[in-house]
C-alpha cells in the first residue's frame, strides 16, 4: 500500500481540476501607490502551489532594503524597471559583491544567501521576485553575518 503513495501523488495533479490565478497590475500597483515605505513587497501569486510564489518588489529612489536572507528559499529576480544594485555576501571569505541589475536582467539568489537591495537612482526600481516556496519567507539581519532581527515581512 505504501508503495502506491508516490504514484498517487504524481497522478493526482493530472486528474484533479486545478484553477488558474491571475493577478492584475491594478491589484499590485494600488497598494504600492499608497505606501511611503522605502521598500515595498507586494504579493502577486502566493499560496497557489507548494513550490513557488511571486512578488513585486519596489525600491524607492535613494533607498535600500535591510540586510536579509530568504531562509530555505531560492529566489530569481527579474528587473522590470529602474536600475538597482544587489549586494550579496558570497563565499567563505565573506566578500560583499555588488551586482548592477538593469531592466530585463535576471539574478539568482541561493537559499540562505545574505543580500541587500539598493536604489541609487532618482526613480523607483521594480523587480519581480519568484521564490521556491508557497509564500515568501526570510529573516532580517542586524548586520552582515549578524543575528536575526525579525521574520522578514517586507524587503
Amino acid at each position: 500500500m505504501a508503495s502506491f503513495i508516490p504514484i498517487i501523488s504524481e497522478i493526482l495533479p493530472m486528474i484533479m481540476p486545478a484553477s488558474t490565478r491571475v493577478t492584475s497590475a491594478d491589484e499590485v500597483s494600488r497598494a504600492e501607490a499608497t505606501s511611503d515605505d522605502a521598500v515595498i513587497e507586494q504579493a502577486a501569486v502566493v499560496d497557489q502551489c507548494d513550490s513557488m510564489c511571486a512578488s513585486v518588489l519596489t525600491t524607492r529612489p535613494k533607498c535600500s532594503s535591510s540586510i536579509r536572507h530568504n531562509s530555505e528559499q531560492d529566489a530569481i529576480i527579474y528587473a522590470v524597471s529602474g536600475t538597482g544594485v544587489l549586494i550579496v555576501k558570497e563565499g567563505f571569505d565573506d566578500t560583499l559583491k555588488r551586482h548592477t541589475i538593469k531592466p530585463g536582467g535576471f539574478a539568482f539568489i541561493p537559499a540562505w544567501t545574505e543580500h541587500r537591495i539598493e536604489n541609487e537612482s532618482d526613480v523607483d526600481v521594480v523587480w519581480v521576485v519568484t521564490k521556491s516556496g508557497p509564500r515568501p519567507v526570510g529573516a532580517v539581519l542586524q548586520d552582515w553575518g549578524g543575528d536575526e532581527v525579525l521574520e522578514a515581512k517586507k524587503a
